[in-house]
């Protein structure tokens, strides 16, 4: 089979050993004392919540309503008496709402589930709405509302779904061993979805250095209607979105547009089986895998409840083998650094990596030695020298013009960087305070047009 790669990108070599650890690992289910379940689950609007401390809860009951199309509704992921809903500090997003469950170890789900069924067999038109009460996002680290990116403007025509086996990132092994050991749900889920959106190619992109998925996701799609797997070249970060629609299909997706514009639509295999879940067993989205590794004495892929906190995961591998530094959610190349081992986990929690001090010590950085190896690195194909220059200089015009709203905040230029330049922090900044005055313009022309109209 002819192995598919997209241009540019690089090979993280001191990262290349990071998945070893738990590549082999097969998935434990781990259940803590208590859950902390926040409502900001998803891209978009935060759910609100519907029950109060006191209350005695299901697994899977309704605890957070959704808030509109951009929002899904929040489900309880463990049974047991809430003790708290109140705010809390998350990861630099402000303070959001919290439900503090304690759990009663009695494992008791709710009692309506509404399972629809074979994914062969089931009404289409049911998938989508199915796929929005379970809550279900974007498990590979967007949050994005699944049942959302399912939904086209009219005129949209999408003709391929693709799943995202890559998992190039470094450390994470979660996507690997759901493959290995829950092949057929991936598939299943896939299918929910290319009936639900009449679509007749379905293709499971997975990386050569995961033989063993690639041969289990071959025998789990031998027979399935329009189902295949394609082997791409492992390169980082080829799991973006727009890289790999790139690498399996030729397409390019054009500057400010989505997937769809180039009539594909992108899942996680973790989304695919929570898809299967939600339409075989009536089951919402309560749990996920996630690689705890680096510093820890048993590395592991747990699968936990949504809203475990990160002390007791690092508990059930066995505590810290050293000193910890610096603690991430995801990897090394995109994860975000946790405040505290206090912080719950989220639906988009794949995995925690925890740096000793060594690994965790800031670098300096130097001045730009102008070598180009950011230029030539860059996935997307920007310079990335130019926008931080102008993203240091707080100039966000400058810095929209040479496109920084399409950075993908991947971090392949500053790995690249001998100057270890602070490149991605610098775009992420500027991402953020030309996404803020949009919005503040939005709602500055919305009021005058609400003003206008009276």
């Amino acid at each position: 089979m002819l192995k598919k790669t997209f241009k540019r990108g690089i090979h993280p070599k001191q990262h290349r050993g990071s998945k070893r650890p738990t590549q082999d690992a097969p998935i434990e289910n781990y259940v803590s004392d208590s859950v902390v379940i926040h409502m900001a689950m998803n891209i978009g609007t935060p759910a609100t919540p519907c029950v109060k401390k006191g209350d005695q809860v299901k697994i899977g009951q309704v605890i957070g309503t959704a808030n509109g199309f951009m929002s899904v509704p929040v489900h309880a992921s463990i049974s047991g008496e809430v003790t708290a809903v109140e705010p809390i500090p998350y990861l630099g997003e402000g303070n959001v709402t919290a439900v503090t469950i304690k759990n009663d170890f009695y494992d008791t789900w709710v009692d309506d589930l509404k399972p629809l069924g074979s994914v062969e067999n089931v009404d289409p038109a049911l998938v989508i709405p199915a796929i929005r009460d379970a809550g279900i996002t974007g498990m590979g680290g967007a949050s994005f509302p699944t049942h959302v990116k399912l939904t086209f403007k009219e005129g949209a025509v999408c003709d391929t779904i693709i799943v995202n086996g890559a998992e190039c990132e470094t450390h994470l092994t979660a996507d690997h061993r759901l493959m290995l050991e829950n092949s057929v749900r991936i598939v299943d889920g896939l299918r929910a979805v290319m009936r639900a959106l009449n679509v007749e190619k379905g293709i499971i992109a997975i990386e050569d250095n995961k033989p063993d998925a690639i041969a289990a996701m071959e025998r789990a799609a031998f027979g399935r209607v329009g189902v295949r797997v394609q082997v791409l070249k492992a390169k980082y970060p080829q799991g973006g979105e727009k890289q790999l629609i790139t690498a399996v299909t030729g397409r390019q997706v054009p500057a400010g547009k989505l997937p769809i514009d180039a009539h594909v639509v992108v899942l996680n295999v973790g989304t695919c089986a929570a898809i299967a879940d939600a339409i075989i067993d009536g089951k919402p989205l309560v749990s996920r895998i996630c690689t705890v590794t680096g510093c820890v004495k048993e590395p592991k892929n747990l699968r936990i409840p949504i809203g475990t906190i990160v002390e007791d995961m690092i508990g059930a591998c066995g505590g810290f083998s050293e000193e910890p530094g610096k603690i991430f959610f995801g990897g090394a190349m995109t994860g975000i650094a946790i405040p505290n081992i206090q912080t719950p986990t989220a639906k988009s929690t794949n995995g925690v990596v925890v740096f000793n001090e060594k690994d965790a010590k800031s670098l300096d950085e130097s001045a730009c030695i102008r070598c180009g190896r950011c230029v030539a690195a860059c996935p997307v194909g920007l310079n990335p020298y130019k926008i931080k220059v102008a993203a240091d200089a707080s100039d966000f015009a400058a810095a929209e013009k040479l496109h920084v709203m399409d950075c993908m905040l991947c971090g392949s230029c500053a790995y690249m960087c001998p100057a270890r330049r602070w490149l991605t922090p610098s775009f992420r900044f500027a991402k953020d305070k030309i996404t803020a005055e949009r919005r503040a313009a939005a709602r500055k022309a919305a009021a005058e047009k609400g003003g206008n109209d009276k």
